[in-house]
């Protein structure tokens, strides 16, 4: 904790949730916003650049399914050049993976991954025959925001740090078990696997599903709003929210302000006083992650009584508290994504001091 931080007070304060106007009650606000009035958005244009390479080692009357960022699924059965049929805009990135190995061979991509700033045309494609009555095991990876460490039976270590399709590098004899475990999670991730052991039969194993999230943990500990409000004559302020986790489920809070006598509630700012209050207690009763957010949904039970439904959303370094109804504004972790994205831009968020 700051020097800063170390000199706020949390005490009672009279009138409970008297600082709401720094900014709670516009964090809360926000759940409700976020997108347009029509609830429309523009249709996607075309992409600018075109994403392709070539296949060498293909062999004859055999066929190749290739992906790119684990989508755009491009059947490929001859040697030669190959291009996508979804081009990307400029700065978007691609990432081609082999979904579908063909029967008795293993195939590689190289030069698979950049952003696309020109027509891409440099991928490759590499084919090779397995050894007699050997077959592959692999599948596809989806939800991935880092890198994972995947394992067959225990060893044969494979790095993937892109969504779609992967492939052990050790073939595997017909009538084999396999099973494929996590080694290395991603950071901030929990990937588990789904179709992971089983017997090779006669042909490759492409069925593996590794799906990542989030890893899902309540938030504790003190944390503040990053908008500076005016509060009173040469005074600022900042909302200040002390977490108290009780369980998985449960979280008591503790309210306050730090104020300041500049307009950026910096540190060059004097803190000249702190208050604290019963913010009350949040029961949450589901979940739900993205690649990079997770949410929590449940109810505020305040000390005045009143018991109102919120999302937290944890992204990054932010927690924001977004107002809920029953049913949900937020049908998916995406929509709470969303709204969380304006609260941050907004500087309604919360950062952990």
């Amino acid at each position: 904790m700051t020097t800063a931080s170390a000199q706020r007070t949390w005490q009672h304060a009279r009138p409970a949730f008297r600082w709401a106007p720094l900014g709670l009650a516009a964090v809360l606000l926000v759940g409700c916003g976020g997108g347009d009035d029509d609830g429309t958005s523009p249709p996607p244009s075309a992409g600018a650049f075109s994403v392709g390479g070539s296949v060498t080692g293909l062999g004859a009357g055999k066929t190749l399914t290739l992906q790119n960022s684990a989508a755009d699924d491009l059947t490929v059965n001859a040697n030669g050049s190959f291009v996508f049929v979804t081009r990307l805009d400029s700065g978007v990135a691609y990432a081609v993976t082999v979904k579908t190995q063909p029967s008795g061979q293993r195939c590689t991509v190289t030069q698979g991954t950049g952003t696309a700033t020109a027509n891409v045309s440099d991928v490759q494609v590499r084919c090779e025959n397995l050894a007699a009555a050997t077959f592959t095991v692999g599948g596809s990876v989806s939800g991935l925001a880092g890198t994972v460490v995947l394992q067959n039976n225990g060893g044969d270590d494979l790095s993937v740090a892109s969504n779609g399709g992967f492939t052990f590098g050790s073939a595997l004899a017909g009538g084999a078990a396999y099973a494929v475990t996590v080694k290395n999670q991603p950071g901030g991730q929990t990937c588990a696997v789904r179709n992971g052991s089983g017997t090779v039969a006669s042909a490759n194993v492409g069925s593996v599903e590794v799906t990542c999230a989030t890893a899902l943990v309540l938030p504790q500990g003190d944390w503040k709003q990053e908008r500076c409000s005016p509060i009173g004559p040469g005074q600022w302020g900042r909302t200040l929210w002390r977490i108290a986790k009780q369980s998985e489920t449960r979280a008591t809070v503790g309210l306050g302000v730090a104020t300041y006598t500049d307009a950026n509630c910096t540190a060059a700012g004097p803190i000249i006083g702190g208050q604290g209050s019963d913010g009350g207690t949040f029961n949450f009763d589901r979940t739900a992650s993205t690649a990079t957010l997770s949410a929590y949904f449940g109810s505020w039970a305040q000390i005045t009584g009143l018991t109102s439904r919120t999302v937290w959303a944890r992204k990054g370094q932010y927690l924001c508290v977004l107002g809920d109804q029953n049913p949900s504004l937020f049908p998916s972790a995406a929509a709470v994504e969303t709204s969380a994205n304006v609260s941050i831009q907004n500087k309604a968020c919360y950062t952990q001091n």
